[in-house]
């Protein structure tokens, strides 16, 4: 079976907290009619995700991979320079492969609402202030490969559109469909 994309990542790709048919993915594949693969896990780190992208990714030999993670890595205090390092060595197995690769830029966390909603952790403000950065260093990555971002740091800027202050709600998952399905839809 030949699959034309398989999105990469953590809970925001694989669709945490909501119902599956209001996960962006899901809701982006059934619109696009495509033969694709959701291969993100909870809770995943780019670590974890190197480790797992040979298998869960370029054995099938998709046509595109989506691409985003980053998050885990920062709430754990992991330096932004190895999440980018994961991320290159992924990208540059992706293109190897001649897979189109698109990157995603992770969005915000809100540390207040996830200390008390998600679990209490000193890392909180670490982490946003981090994904900031991660943002930067992300988008310079996309140019010096010249491949495409799709960027929902800047996205999701409501309290609302979150059910913990990591994950989102059903409605925040329709925001990053639609900012998503114009990368996909060509």
């Amino acid at each position: 079976m030949n699959i034309d994309i398989i999105f990469f990542g953590d809970s925001l790709t694989f669709g945490y907290g909501v119902v599956k048919q209001d996960s962006w993915v899901y809701k982006l594949t059934h619109k696009l009619s495509s033969n694709s693969l959701n291969k993100a896990c909870n809770g995943e780190t780019t670590t974890g995700m190197l480790t797992r992208f040979y298998n869960d990714v370029l054995i099938h030999q998709p046509q595109k991979i989506f691409l985003m993670g980053g998050s885990n890595d920062l709430l754990l205090g992991r330096p932004i320079i190895s999440i980018i390092d994961n991320i290159e060595l992924m990208i540059k197995d992706a293109l190897n492969s001649n897979s189109k690769i698109i990157l995603g830029i992770p969005p915000k966390i809100i540390g207040t609402m996830a200390n008390s909603l998600f679990s209490s952790s000193h890392l909180y403000t670490y982490a946003e202030n981090g994904l900031e950065q991660l943002k930067d260093q992300l988008i310079k990555l996309c140019s010096n490969y010249k491949i495409p971002y799709i960027d929902f740091y800047d996205l999701i800027l409501d309290c609302s559109l979150y059910l913990d202050g990591i994950h989102l709600t059903s409605s925040g998952h329709e925001l990053m469909y639609e900012k998503a399905l114009p990368f996909f839809n060509e």
